[in-house]
């Protein structure tokens, strides 16, 4: 089953260990064990709250919409530059407990992905950068506008997950990874107009981060 077409409440990443807990947590509650009982109980709902899909709509109209793929609080927003081109750089960290369904942020097509298998040290250790598992996406609109989107994980034993082809196309919202705790960072065009700032709260599929050919 592709991520795209992954619509029940629960992803399909986490039916494997949910049924294995929850089975766990009925011999232990049959056998009368009940600190154990507890402790896959307490388990099972986290795995639950951590895998849960929901439905999202996009109540975006606008085709120059760019909506966040990511739940999470935008971190920092800044210029930088990338292959000698000015860009808007948004920066967005995801917790645990947040959504962890990626999603994608507008109509277009997978230019290419790449990604980098490694740790998961915590964010703020220099290394972090260099050794956590990372993956970096190119999307191109309909229109031409391109946009990259890096995702690094961060003290999770659960691996990004990504499932994307070149050249694949996207509807605006479409799943297509997995990103338990960790940093994304959103690439946009210098001519983009952001819709947020530094402490914003984004829903992936919903929230509109800016509109490009619009600044």
């Amino acid at each position: 089953m592709s991520v795209q077409n992954d619509t029940f409440i629960l992803s399909s990443r986490g039916w494997l260990l949910s049924g294995v807990i929850g089975a766990l947590f009925l011999f232990f509650t049959m056998t009368g064990l009940h600190l154990f009982q507890f402790m896959t109980g307490a388990l099972l709902l986290a795995v639950l709250a951590i895998f849960r899909n929901p439905e999202r709509n996009t109540a975006e109209t606008e085709a120059e919409g760019v909506i966040s793929s990511v739940d999470g609080v935008v971190l920092s927003v800044e210029e930088t530059m990338v292959d000698d081109h000015k860009m808007t750089k948004v920066t967005i960290m995801n917790s645990l407990w947040d959504v962890s369904i990626l999603r994608a942020p507008f109509d277009g097509v997978v230019e290419g992905f790449k990604v980098r298998h490694g740790v998961s040290l915590p964010l703020y250790n220099p290394l972090a950068d260099t050794l956590n598992e990372k993956v970096v996406i190119s999307f191109r609109s309909h229109k031409g506008d391109e946009i990259y989107i890096e995702h690094l994980s961060e003290q999770s034993c659960f691996p990004i997950g990504i499932e994307l082809e070149k050249s694949q196309k996207l509807k605006e919202g479409a799943r297509y990874g997995f990103l338990a705790k960790g940093r994304s960072i959103i690439y946009l065009p210098e001519n983009t107009r952001l819709a947020v700032n530094a402490g914003s709260s984004l829903r992936a599929g919903e929230s509109v981060i800016g509109y490009l050919n619009a600044a």
